[in-house]
């Protein structure tokens, strides 16, 4: 079953004729009609931009600091040693 994406908004742009050339240019490779080539790469744009805003960005401080972390952890607290047990016995010592 197809389904079909009701599309009711519109956009109107202004754009220069280099870029229209270039998209055309692409866009004909792809043998994709104008609106989709833009509906595509605006979803595809939008989509990078979204995913590289929601990561969490590390400084190189924060990098030094987790690796340091990992390859000389503190000794593990109480509280830690408590979870671990409760763990195994929930687990019986298998691994989940």
């Amino acid at each position: 079953m197809i389904m079909s994406i009701q599309k009711d908004d519109t956009l109107k742009i202004r754009i220069d004729a280099v870029t229209v050339d270039m998209m055309e240019k692409a866009r004909t490779y792809l043998k994709l009609d104008r609106s989709k080539f833009i509906r595509q790469s605006i979803r595809q744009m939008s989509q990078t931009v979204i995913a590289e805003q929601e990561q969490t960005q590390f400084s190189k401080e924060d990098w030094y600091t987790f690796f340091a972390m990992i390859e000389n952890p503190p000794p593990p607290t109480n509280r830690m040693k408590k979870a671990a047990k409760s763990y195994r016995e929930i687990t019986h010592g298998h691994e989940i």
